[in-house]
């Protein structure tokens, strides 16, 4: 399962990476649509729905919607404060489970909306952050990459302490903590080499950026694992070897995509 995790990341990481770094804002617009396409069918399989006309027209409708949204900047700010909301919200069921399990999952209309703050404020912010400038959607990514493979590793060598045994019995609170400090890592990293006579306010500042990326990222990781454990599936798909589906690799994304737009203009 490692061996096919890492083949997977060497192949995929440079073609992300030349992805947001080579494309200008409208191609990498377009470069987006079709990894939500495949992530939001994914999700409504997760959420029983079976018709595939039914998923076709769930998917276009929320491809529809992040576009027109997306072509209304005055609409970005109030919809990503609405999301960190929703993501709020989302923290007690994920705290909570499988108490109240009804009241997130019970009712289609609900797994419907839950599907439209997972998706579409993610295509939104990535696009945003995008056209500010391109190398804050590698940091972003890097930083959750970073959180990924520090919670992986750190869990598998030392973790014994389980973080919510309800949710995830795989995640543990060591593995957290290896989540965060090498996010920390990387923005220590980012700072002393991407701004000249950096100060002790910049340290801090991209500090508490990087532990709010791998808060949110473990929130959206773990609001999925919830989806997965009631469908009773390990995985969303089997697209990416070693790596499940294509949801499962953009689940952490969900949650610190948006957050981290409006972090990062708070903070800075």
């Amino acid at each position: 399962m490692l061996i096919k995790r890492l083949l997977t990341a060497v192949i995929l990481v440079p073609l992300v990476i030349m992805a947001v770094l080579k494309l200008d804002s409208s191609e990498f617009l377009l470069v987006m649509i079709p990894v939500l396409v495949i992530s939001s069918w994914e999700y409504s399989s997760l959420i029983k729905m079976r018709r595939w006309l039914a998923k076709a027209l769930y998917v276009s409708a929320l491809m529809g919607a992040a576009y027109f949204l997306n072509q209304t900047p005055f609409l970005l700010m109030p919809l990503l404060i609405v999301t960190l909301l929703w993501w709020v919200i989302n923290s007690f069921w994920i705290i909570s489970f499988p108490r109240h399990t009804d009241y997130w999952n019970g009712h289609l209309t609900t797994r419907l909306v839950n599907g439209f703050f997972l998706f579409v404020p993610l295509l939104i912010s990535l696009s945003a952050l995008h056209q500010i400038d391109s190398t804050l959607v590698l940091l972003l990514l890097t930083l959750v990459w970073a959180a990924d493979s520090g919670a992986y590793f750190v869990g598998r060598a030392i973790g014994k302490n389980k973080l919510l045994l309800s949710a995830s019995p795989s995640k543990t609170i060591e593995g957290a903590a290896g989540g965060a400090l090498f996010p920390l890592g990387v923005m220590f990293i980012y700072v002393r080499f991407g701004f000249e006579n950096a100060t002790f306010e910049q340290y801090f500042f991209y500090g508490i950026l990087s532990l709010v990326v791998t808060l949110t990222s473990i929130l959206g990781d773990l609001f999925e694992s919830l989806h997965k454990r009631i469908a009773g599936v390990k995985d969303s798909g089997i697209l990416l070897p070693g790596h499940g589906g294509l949801f499962d690799r953009i689940d952490s994304l969900t949650a610190s995509a948006p957050i981290f737009f409006l972090a990062y203009g708070f903070l800075t």
